[in-house]
């Protein structure tokens, strides 16, 4: 008999986490890392986040509000949460971003503590001690070492290998017998936003939910269904016809999982998709079937049905996005990232009134990468608030030195949904403002209206806590996809901004046209500044400046420039001629 996957046994979270805080004391204890080594690195991490925000690193996992919060207790905590996310496929990401934290804080230490050695020597010890904790930790769990309370459970990586074992015995007897076998790759997106917003408790406890849907209402008494990381299921289809039933039991699966999941007094979308590949078309082993059902679980997130088949053209893609992931960590490192920022004309006194920052990423290997492939990738490869990080401060240094040159305008800075529900953002911000000594009411933060889609409550604290920081908050994309007029008017909005989609189109398109003016009087009387994009006609600019529209961008007033091109801009008055009616 085919061994079974041991069940996951994430319903007894306090014995777990009894478990993990023994196995992290222990571990401490073996490498030295008492609570004045722990106090030590905190320290210095708020010191570097402070003081040389230009080599600081924001700490992997849920590390981040530990390390600031000087807490032995909480970090030790934290480092097991941390080590909780370990997974086989990314535990390389992981111990490198232990190596890069490290670097980092050790380069803080020799900079900062330059005029006192002992002082600079007891950080880099005690930064050694927390990085050897860090990986010995990984090392235990992912080997499922035991402790003295038993073997740690909850965790992905002995699930993983169970599964592997099933998975290749199951193989071996469909080589023999001459028969397909499908594996459906099923990762669950809500999974992270849960843990994240609400606790891994509960995440865990709608995971639970969600097992039993599958488990009752989908597979056959055959199928083989088991946990293999913290939002990824593997199901085994043995003895099948072909591609066919196994797009048929997917479908069934997502099926079973369309109505929301009831957790509290709330109900939760699963997100989800699933990867399929087939034994033996789709590979003959199980190391490279899974790896194709993962690639094809990745293409499924673009596709409409939530499902995908593997397909060889899906391997190029993800080779030049594992290229694009280790190019950007270096561009990171290296600080070759620059920004490019487009004039925003004030449609009174044609001066800028505003500049959009856009981040600019021409790599000597890849060539030029717009923007939103960077900001996709970085979400892909785990560094998207790392990217956030850098691009805002590097604005505030910029906007700082606008100022001392006589340009003082309100800069525009997008924000992603994932970005704005960090839970250490509001505070990243406030310390940003502070080194730079920009004031709140420079900064603009963009949100897409896709941001505000789902989980309005917890947005709706984070915006209402930027505003009381005194920044300005605008919103994006509005009428381009899941509009919704009750959260523009409940949200503290200050500008809104039309998208380029129905500004180009002003002069060929009445429908465009009414749109535009019909967005322009909601602003209005809601309160909220507008500001045009893809203005690309001076005609445009004409019926804009009619409407009552207070900033103009786009390609007649100029392209994205670089700061030393902005100064110049605006010193020659390019922007005046540019809403100069009589030269239009």
């Amino acid at each position: 008999m085919s061994p079974s996957i041991p069940p996951n046994s994430s319903s007894e979270p306090a014995e777990t986490t009894a478990s993990l805080e023994a196995l992290c004391a222990r571990l401490a204890e073996e490498f030295g890392v008492c609570n004045d080594t722990l106090a030590t690195v905190s320290a210095l991490y708020r010191e570097v986040g402070e003081r040389a925000p230009d080599l600081f690193v924001p700490a992997p996992g849920g590390l981040e509000t530990a390390l600031a919060g000087a807490d032995p207790v909480a970090m030790q905590r934290a480092l097991g949460e941390w080590a909780l996310g370990a997974e086989q496929e990314p535990l390389e990401r992981m111990r490198r971003d232990c190596q890069r934290l490290q670097a980092a804080l050790t380069r803080g230490a020799l900079r900062l503590y330059a005029d006192d050695p002992q002082r600079c020597g007891e950080a880099l010890l005690a930064l050694q001690g927390f990085n050897f904790l860090q990986l010995a930790l990984l090392a235990s769990l992912v080997s499922g070492k035991q402790d003295e309370g038993g073997v740690v459970r909850i965790l992905p990586t002995p699930e993983y290998a169970a599964f592997m074992e099933l998975f290749r015995n199951t193989i071996e007897n469909h080589k023999q017998e001459g028969k397909s076998l499908a594996l459906l790759l099923l990762q669950v997106g809500k999974t992270e936003q849960l843990d994240r917003q609400l606790g891994m408790q509960k995440g865990e406890a709608f995971m639970l939910q969600l097992t039993r849907r599958i488990r009752e209402g989908v597979l056959r008494k055959q199928d083989q269904l088991g946990r293999v990381s913290r939002d990824q299921f593997a199901c085994l289809l043995p003895r099948i016809a072909g591609e066919g039933v196994a797009i048929l039991a997917a479908n069934k699966v997502l099926g079973a999982l369309q109505a929301p999941i009831p957790l509290g007094d709330r109900t939760y979308d699963t997100d989800a998709v699933i990867g399929i590949a087939v034994y033996p078309e789709h590979g003959e082993d199980a190391q490279t079937l899974v790896r194709n059902a993962k690639l094809a679980e990745r293409a499924a997130r673009g596709s409409a049905d939530r499902t995908a088949v593997y397909d060889p053209a899906q391997g190029e893609v993800e080779a030049r996005q594992m290229r694009l992931e280790a190019r950007l960590r270096t561009a990171l490192e290296q600080g070759t990232l620059e920004l490019a920022f487009e004039p925003q004309l004030d449609a009174e006194s044609g001066r800028i009134g505003g500049l959009e920052c856009l981040l600019r990423w021409n790599d000597a290997e890849l060539g030029e990468v717009g923007e939103a492939e960077a900001m996709q990738t970085a979400e892909t490869a785990g560094i998207s608030r790392e990217l956030t990080w850098w691009i805002f401060n590097n604005a505030l240094r910029q906007s700082a030195e606008f100022a001392r040159a006589g340009l003082q305008c309100k800069f525009g800075l997008k924000l992603s949904a994932s970005g704005l529900m960090q839970p250490d953002f509001p505070e990243f911000i406030e310390r940003a403002l502070r080194i730079w000594g920009v004031p709140p009411g420079r900064l603009v933060i963009g949100l897409h209206e896709s941001a505000i889609a789902e989980a309005l409550e917890p947005v709706q604290q984070v915006l209402a806590r930027l505003k009381r920081m005194g920044l300005r908050l605008g919103i994006e994309g509005f009428a381009t996809g899941a509009s919704s007029l009750g959260n523009l008017a409940r949200l503290p909005f200050d500008e809104l901004k039309l998208s380029a989609r129905f500004v180009s189109g002003m002069q060929r398109s009445e429908s465009n046209a009414r749109l535009v003016k019909a967005m322009v009087r909601l602003a209005r009387d809601l309160g909220l500044r507008v500001t045009a994009e893809g203005v690309n006609d001076g005609q445009t600019v004409i019926a804009l400046l009619g409407l009552g529209c207070e900033r103009v961008q786009g390609a007649h007033v100029s392209e994205p420039l670089t700061a030393e091109a902005i100064l110049q801009f605006e010193r020659s008055g390019a922007g005046l001629a540019k809403l100069r009616l009589s030269d239009l």
